[in-house]
């Protein structure tokens, strides 16, 4: 609505990423591309910025269609070739590591369909509109005036505990567990195979 306060933090965003380079911090930029008029904007903010930060698009989870084709065309347009995958074991988050011609790198970043085992099961938001996210992996918040809170949803906030509380109960427990079996089940999944084993 105010161009010229979109400016101003334009210009502040752009201070802070020269700042934070010049002093060795390490700075990434999630992007969400909506649908295929956002093209333009990502291109010109990894044009801009693509030397110094690490750029990961996101898929809008609202219209993954249009975001698909969108993060697609970006692709396309840089040239960009897949040399990595990456996936969070325990968590939703898997991303696509792209290297572009020049040496850049550009991840995609995507949503795989994951639940905690206990605590999502019998969730009224547990189903494939109203929880799209999945479980994303533990988020710390500070209560107003109060303790430090761990949550494992971000919809539902009655599920927060005080840390120390979180620390000692069963639903640090069922993450920490999901985690090792996904690490254990992913592993396998993807181990390469067994030359010896190949050979004989």
């Amino acid at each position: 609505a105010s161009p010229r306060l979109a400016a101003r933090k334009l210009d502040a965003l752009t201070d802070t990423i020269e700042t934070a380079c010049r002093y060795g911090v390490k700075v990434s930029a999630n992007i969400v591309i909506p649908d295929h008029d956002h093209v333009e904007r990502v291109l010109r903010i990894i044009e801009q910025h693509g030397r110094d930060v690490i750029v990961r698009m996101l898929v809008n989870l609202e219209d993954d269609g249009a975001s698909l084709a969108a993060m697609r065309e970006v692709l396309d347009h840089l040239g960009a070739v897949p040399d990595l995958r990456v996936i969070t074991a325990g968590a939703s988050d898997q991303r696509t590591r792209y290297r572009l011609p020049d040496g850049r790198t550009l991840y995609a970043k995507s949503i795989r369909p994951v639940r905690l085992p206990d605590t999502c099961t019998g969730c009224r938001f547990n189903n494939d509109r109203d929880c799209q996210e999945g479980y994303y992996g533990v988020r710390m918040y500070r209560a107003k005036n109060g303790p430090f809170m761990i949550g494992v949803c971000i919809q539902r906030m009655d599920l927060c505990l005080p840390l120390g509380e979180f620390v000692m109960s069963q639903r640090c427990t069922e993450v920490r567990n999901f985690r090792d079996d996904e690490t254990a089940r992913l592993t396998a999944l993807h181990r390469a195979p067994d030359h010896e084993s190949t050979r004989n």
